[in-house]
């Protein structure tokens, strides 16, 4: 039995996609100009799977990710660092900090806006923002939504404010709207559940949280979860991003690591949204330093915690999340479909219109 498990997570293991990871090895994805992009897709072609380098953009380093994503692009086309499957921004127009670096953190002007979307066509596949960010000056975010999908980047929504739910609601449906406008392909999310406003406890990380687990999980009455009813079951916010996922307007994050999701919500999350419409994310940093600070793990977690008692990251491997997954009764098709099929059909989509782009460009230049 446990050789046949052991088997079966291998198998369902090798091609796996991690949609969302801010260090592999001893890299740090805050230090965008010490990236080695081949060591990482080293790293990777030995573990059997690919991943999306989700990384931090402190003000500092712009022209260095300008420059990186050139490179990125270059190498690609030679058909290099396969295991690499795009590049990801988190941030840097986050309401919410959470566990990012606050060098992170800043407003692009319209140029810089600009550049990011340009790289699209380079390997960026998405961008975390928030939707209900309070911009005192600059482009509001119908101009960046429709900026970054002119270049066929993604905007992920997630780090939003708790202090209005239903404002923070009613601007992720206005994202959303002009997704479903685009209509070329599915944008993705940050996490489901965390960093935004919710109606109920989703996870216990503490011990004396712990305790009382059995008992605020059955208080939750999963049998009673219905979408036409998740608005007062989950809150706006929520209702409005599975709602999404169910029509095919996005694809969701989900990490099965266990603390960041109870896996036992994650579980019904898989019922609500399809597994179809979600993908895999490990939210994860080997080195344990983000932002040249050390990070902490706390007795009995696996979470990593900044020195303020923030958790800024997690640390299990797409191996023990599939592990999770499993423990929890999630089939290997369900698990097949969240962690390669949704991903790989999410990014061949893009790439077909970034291709039908470059096209498009260049035969204009040839008219011209």
């Amino acid at each position: 039995m446990i050789s046949h498990t052991r088997a079966t997570l291998e198998t369902l293991a090798q091609g796996a996609v991690d949609f969302h990871c801010h260090g592999i090895g001893r890299f740090d994805f805050t230090e965008i100009s010490e990236l080695q992009l081949q060591e990482i897709d080293d790293v990777l072609a030995k573990r059997g799977h690919r991943c999306i380098l989700t990384l931090y953009l402190p003000k500092r380093h712009f022209e260095d990710f300008l420059n990186m994503m050139e490179i990125f692009a270059e190498a690609k086309q030679a058909g290099r660092f396969p295991h690499i499957g795009g590049i990801a921004l988190e941030g840097p127009m986050l309401a919410s900090h959470g566990g990012t670096p606050g060098a992170s953190v800043w407003t692009p002007d319209r140029r810089q806006w600009k550049d990011i979307a340009s790289c699209g066509s380079k390997g960026l596949v998405y961008v975390i923002l928030s939707p209900d960010a309070e911009i005192q000056r600059g482009p509001t975010i119908e101009w960046i939504t429709e900026t970054l999908l002119d270049g066929s980047v993604l905007p992920a929504p997630g780090h939003f404010l708790k202090t209005d739910p239903v404002r923070s609601a009613n601007r992720l449906q206005s994202l959303f709207d002009r997704v479903e406008s685009w209509g070329k392909c599915p944008t993705v999310t940050d996490h489901l559940f965390n960093d935004m406003p919710s109606r109920i406890k989703y996870a216990w990380r503490t011990p004396a949280e712990r305790v009382n687990r059995a008992t605020d999980l059955a208080a939750l009455d999963f049998d009673s979860w219905d979408i036409s009813t998740l608005e007062e079951q989950l809150g706006p916010v929520l209702a409005v991003m599975i709602k999404a996922a169910r029509r095919g307007t996005a694809k969701v994050c989900q990490n099965f690591d266990g603390e960041h999701v109870d896996l036992s919500i994650a579980k019904r999350a898989v019922d609500l949204v399809g597994a179809e419409n979600m993908l895999m994310m490990t939210d994860s940093i080997e080195s344990r330093r983000l932002g040249g600070q050390n990070l902490q793990m706390h007795k009995g977690s696996t979470l990593l915690y900044q020195g303020e008692g923030i958790v800024a990251a997690g640390s299990q491997s797409v191996r023990r999340q599939i592990r999770n997954m499993l423990s929890i009764g999630l089939s290997a098709e369900q698990v097949t479909t969240i962690t390669k099929l949704t991903a790989e059909n999410l990014l061949l989509t893009r790439e077909y219109f970034v291709a039908i782009g470059k096209d498009r460009s260049e035969s204009a230049a040839c008219c011209a």
